[in-house]
């Protein structure tokens, strides 16, 4: 599996579309799309999380997931007691300890060449556990690229290269404490995203009150009938 070789190279292109737009709210998140279109979603509220799918006339497909669990991917996979993965945390380590930018930065930046086979044994053991995962988990779209980002108010990375690929995996973290993941996809032949477009998402997102969230809904919610 080539993929499992990628690792996150720095973003480069900052740059923001500012073509007219259509802001969004679920969850106490809100976030600006440059395009505007009407939309259909299916909703599922999780605890303080939840999930969101917009399909777009336009041919725009997002899904929007808070994850219940703010805890990291590594602790979440442990956590969860369907998996029966409990013994992981002996492989793990201090990574449970990591915050979540760092556990999944460990997920993504692990690749056969980080792995010393003649090293010492609970690393190479926890380098392969990561490797196992990385290639059973993260998305397809992970062979044609990954990308860290930094702003001034969130940090984390892009999965999938616009420019070879037509789904995105945005995992955002540490917007105002928080962790979330943007899945950016298409229903439409011809329909794709541009690093501009997929920046305007990001710089956009942040929290917001549960009074101006539900006013941000019901608004949306107009858009799309």
């Amino acid at each position: 599996m080539p993929a499992v070789k990628v690792t996150a190279q720095p973003l480069t292109d900052y740059s923001v579309s500012d073509a007219p737009g259509t802001v969004l709210s679920y969850f106490g998140y809100s976030f600006e799309v440059p395009w505007k279109a009407s939309f259909k979603t299916r909703e599922s509220q999780r605890g303080s999380g939840g999930l969101v799918q917009l399909k777009f006339d336009s041919g725009q497909s997002l899904l929007l997931l808070a994850p219940t669990n703010q805890n990291g991917v590594l602790s979440e996979f442990v956590e969860d007691q369907s998996s029966h993965m409990e013994n992981l945390r002996l492989v793990f380590g201090n990574l449970l300890n990591r915050s979540p930018y760092d556990q999944y930065s460990a997920l993504l930046n692990t690749s056969p060449s980080t792995i010393r086979a003649f090293g010492p044994r609970p690393d190479a053991v926890r380098g392969i556990t990561l490797l196992t995962m990385k290639a059973i988990a993260l998305p397809a779209s992970l062979q044609t690229g990954a990308f860290s980002f930094q702003l001034s108010d969130k940090r984390g990375f892009q999965i999938g290269d616009p420019r070879k690929s037509k789904n995105i995996d945005l995992e955002v973290f540490e917007v105002n404490g928080h962790y979330l993941e943007i899945f950016c996809g298409t229903t439409r032949e011809g329909i794709g995203f541009t690093q501009p477009e997929l920046n305007r998402i990001l710089k956009t997102l942040q929290t917001v009150s549960s009074d101006s969230s539900a006013a941000q809904t019901l608004s949306t919610k107009a858009v799309r009938n």
